[in-house]
C-alpha cells in the first residue's frame, strides 16, 4: 500500500483518537479500541515506512498515551492513603449490617449489665470479681475512686493495656470462625461488664467523675471492641451465608473483609492504650479538657466509621474490592494411589470427611445422647473445670489446656472397667467401623469389591478387637500411657485400616501392616500427631467461656430445679459428642494413609501404568495424550 493511500485511509481515525485523548469524559472502551488500532498502524508504518513522517506521527501519539498512563502511576504513599480513603470506607459500608448488629448487641448487653446491677447489688462482683470490686470500693472510701489509673509506671501500664486490648480484639475477631457465635459471646460479655462497671459508680454517686475519667480512653477502646465484633461477624457471615459460592470460597472473601476491618483498629487500640497509660492518670484535670478528648474521640469514630462511608457510598465508590479472584474449589476426588506426605494426608482427610459430615454429625448426636443418659442414670459425679471469663483466660492462658486435659481424662482415662469405659469402646467401635468402611469403599469403587458375609465378619470382629485393645492401652498408668498413646495405638489403628482396605483377617493384617508401614513410620506419626492435636484444640471450645455462656442461656430459659445435674449432663454430652465427631478424623487419616504407604513400598500404581507408557491413542485421526 502506498503511503498516501495509507494516510488517507486512516487519518479520520487518528484525528478522532487525538480528540478523545484530550477529553476527560471520553468513552474508555472506544479509546481502548482506537489505541489498539493505532499501535497496529504504528507497527505497519515501522515495517513499510520506517523513514517517513507518518511513522514519527504515530509514534508521538502512542507516546502521549504511554506517558499519560505512567505519569499517574500510584506510589506507595498514594496507595497507603488510598487504602484509608477508598478501600476501608467501602468495606465498612458493605459490612454495615455487621456493624449495626455488633452495636445493638453491645448496647443491649450494657443495658442488661446496668439493669442486673440495679436489681442485684452483688451482680458487679459476679461479673468483675470480688478482688476488683473490693479495690474499687477501697479507693472510693479513700477519696480517690480513679486511683487505679494512677499507676506510677506509666510505660509498663501502656504496654500491658495495649497487649490486653489487642488480645481481646483479636479473640473477638477469630472466634467469628465459629459461625459468628463466638464473636456474639465476646461482645455480650464485654457489654455486660461495661454496664455493671458504670452502674457501680452511679450507685456510689460519682458518675460524672468516673465518666470524664474512664471515657477519655474508653471512647476509642470500647469503639474498637464493637468494630472488632463487626469484623468477627463479617468473618462468620461467610460460613453462615455463602450464597452461590462454596463455604470455603465465601469464607475466603469474608475473612479478607473482616481482616481489613481489623487492621483499621490496630492503631486505635495503641492510641487508646497511650491515652489510658499517660493521660487518663491526670484525674484532676479540667472537665472541659477531658470532655474535648472524649467527644473528639467519639466525633472521629462516628465521622470515619459512619458518616464518611455513607458519603462515599452516595458519590459512588471508585475501587472494586468485591472483584477478588478466588482459587477454584478444591476437587473432592481423592487420588489414593499416590505417595503423600503428612500434610497431604491431613488435607485429604478433611476433603473426605466433608462428604460424611452430615451422617457423622447425626450419628454422633445419637451416641452422645445415649452416652449422657446412661452416665447420669449411673449416678457418678463428674467435675468439669471451665474458664468462665476472658479475664481468667488472660491471667493464665495455660489454664485452658490444663482444664481441657483434666476434663477429657476423667471420661477417657477411667483407670478401670467401668460403664464409662465400655461406653467409650462401644461408641468408638461404631464410629471406627463407619469411617473405615467408607474409606475403603471410596478407594475401591473402581474395583467392584463384593461385600459378603465373610467381609463383614472379618471387619466387624477386627474392629471390636482393635478398638478394645486401643482402650485397654488407655487404662495404663501415666508413664506407660504416654508411650502406648504415642506408639502403640497408631499401629493398632493402622492394622484395622489394613484389614478393611486389603479384605484380610486380623492376624494377616498385623503382618501386612508391618510390611506397609516399614519406612513410612515418620509420615504416619506426623499425620497422627497433627490430627490428634487439632482435635484437642477443638476440645478447647468446651472449656472456653462460650460453653459456659450457652449453659447459662439453657439454665435461664428452662425451669430447672437441679442445676448441678443439668451442668453435668451438659458437659458430658458436649464431650461425648466431640469425641464421636472429631476422633473419626484419626481413623480417616489412617485409612487414607495406608494407600500412600502401600504405594511407597510397592509402587502398585506405577507398575500398572508402565505398560501404557509410549502407547499412542488415536481418536478421529488425532493423537491423544496417554
Amino acid at each position: 500500500m502506498r503511503e498516501t493511500h495509507f494516510i488517507k485511509q486512516n487519518k479520520d481515525k487518528w484525528a478522532k483518537f487525538e480528540r478523545n485523548l484530550g477529553k476527560g469524559d471520553a468513552n474508555p472502551d472506544e479509546l481502548s479500541n482506537l489505541f489498539i488500532e493505532i499501535t497496529d498502524d504504528l507497527s505497519y508504518s515501522r515495517t513499510f515506512y520506517p523513514n517517513r513522517s507518518v511513522r514519527v506521527y504515530l509514534n508521538n501519539i502512542a507516546q502521549k498515551v504511554f506517558y499519560s498512563v505512567y505519569k499517574n502511576r500510584k506510589g506507595r504513599l498514594f496507595k497507603f492513603l488510598d487504602f484509608w480513603k477508598e478501600t476501608v470506607p467501602q468495606i465498612i459500608y458493605e459490612s454495615r449490617n455487621a456493624f449495626y448488629l455488633a452495636l445493638l448487641l453491645f448496647l443491649g448487653a450494657a443495658f442488661i449489665g446496668v439493669f442486673s446491677s440495679y436489681m442485684d447489688a452483688d451482680f458487679p462482683r459476679v461479673i468483675l470479681g470480688d478482688e476488683y470490686i473490693d479495690m474499687t470500693m477501697e479507693n472510693i472510701a479513700n477519696g480517690k475512686p480513679m486511683a487505679v489509673y494512677e499507676d506510677p509506671k506509666a510505660r509498663e501500664m501502656f504496654f500491658r493495656i495495649a497487649q490486653n486490648n489487642l488480645m481481646v480484639a483479636t479473640l473477638c475477631f477469630i472466634v467469628g470462625l465459629f459461625f459468628g457465635v463466638g464473636t456474639i459471646f465476646v461482645i455480650v460479655q464485654n457489654g455486660i461488664m461495661l454496664g455493671a462497671f458504670q452502674y457501680l459508680f452511679i450507685r456510689e454517686g460519682i458518675y460524672m467523675q468516673s465518666f470524664f475519667t474512664i471515657w477519655m480512653h474508653g471512647a476509642i477502646e470500647i469503639s474498637c471492641i464493637i468494630i472488632a465484633g463487626a469484623a468477627g461477624l463479617t468473618l462468620g457471615s461467610g460460613l453462615v451465608f455463602p450464597k452461590t459460592l462454596s463455604r470455603i470460597q465465601s469464607l475466603q472473601l469474608s475473612a479478607r473483609r473482616g481482616l481489613l476491618i481489623m487492621l483499621t483498629i490496630l492503631p486505635l487500640i495503641v492510641l487508646a492504650a497511650f491515652i489510658e497509660g499517660f493521660i487518663t492518670r491526670y484525674t484532676g484535670a479540667s472537665y472541659i479538657i477531658r470532655g474535648v478528648v472524649i467527644f473528639g474521640s467519639f466525633a472521629f469514630i462516628i465521622s470515619y466509621y459512619i458518616v464518611y462511608p455513607w458519603m462515599k457510598a452516595q458519590k459512588g465508590f471508585t475501587s472494586f474490592i468485591g472483584e477478588v479472584k478466588l482459587p477454584p474449589a478444591q476437587s473432592t476426588e481423592i487420588k489414593y494411589n499416590q505417595i503423600k506426605n503428612s500434610a497431604q494426608i491431613f488435607s485429604d482427610a478433611f476433603i473426605f470427611y466433608r462428604q460424611l459430615i452430615k451422617p457423622t454429625a447425626l450419628l454422633s448426636f445419637l451416641l452422645a445422647a445415649i452416652y449422657t443418659v446412661l452416665l447420669l442414670w449411673q449416678g457418678d459425679n463428674y467435675t468439669f473445670n471451665t474458664i468462665v471469663g476472658i479475664k481468667q483466660f488472660l491471667d493464665n492462658p495455660w489454664m485452658l489446656l490444663e482444664y481441657t486435659l483434666t476434663n477429657v481424662s476423667q471420661l477417657l482415662l477411667t483407670g478401670e472397667f467401668s460403664m464409662t469405659w465400655w461406653l467409650n469402646v462401644l461408641a468408638s467401635t461404631i464410629m471406627a467401623y463407619v469411617v473405615f468402611f467408607w474409606v475403603q469403599k471410596d478407594a475401591n469403587k473402581q474395583k467392584g469389591v463384593v461385600y459378603n458375609a465373610a467381609f463383614f465378619f472379618k471387619t466387624i470382629s477386627a474392629t471390636l478387637l482393635c478398638i478394645t485393645a486401643a482402650h485397654l492401652c488407655l487404662l495404663a498408668t501415666e508413664g506407660w500411657l504416654f508411650l502406648l498413646l504415642l506408639f502403640v495405638i497408631p499401629m493398632i489403628l493402622m492394622t484395622l485400616a489394613t484389614v478393611f482396605n486389603e479384605n484380610i483377617n486380623l492376624l494377616s493384617g498385623i503382618g501386612r501392616m508391618l510390611t506397609v508401614v516399614g519406612g513410612n513410620w515418620v509420615v504416619m506419626m506426623g499425620a497422627y500427631l497433627v490430627i490428634g492435636g487439632m482435635c484437642l484444640i477443638f476440645l478447647f471450645m468446651i472449656t472456653a467461656p462460650i460453653a459456659s455462656f450457652y449453659l447459662g442461656v439453657l439454665v435461664n430459659a428452662l425451669p430447672i430445679t437441679d442445676l448441678e445435674l443439668v451442668r453435668q449432663g451438659f458437659y458430658i454430652f458436649l464431650h461425648s459428642y466431640m469425641f464421636c465427631f472429631l476422633f473419626p478424623l484419626v481413623f480417616v487419616v489412617m485409612g487414607i494413609g495406608f494407600f500412600s504407604f502401600k504405594e511407597t513400598k510397592e509402587a502398585t500404581d506405577l507398575f500398572e501404568q508402565i505398560p501404557n507408557i509410549g502407547v499412542r491413542k488415536i481418536s478421529y485421526g488425532m493423537e491423544k495424550e496417554s
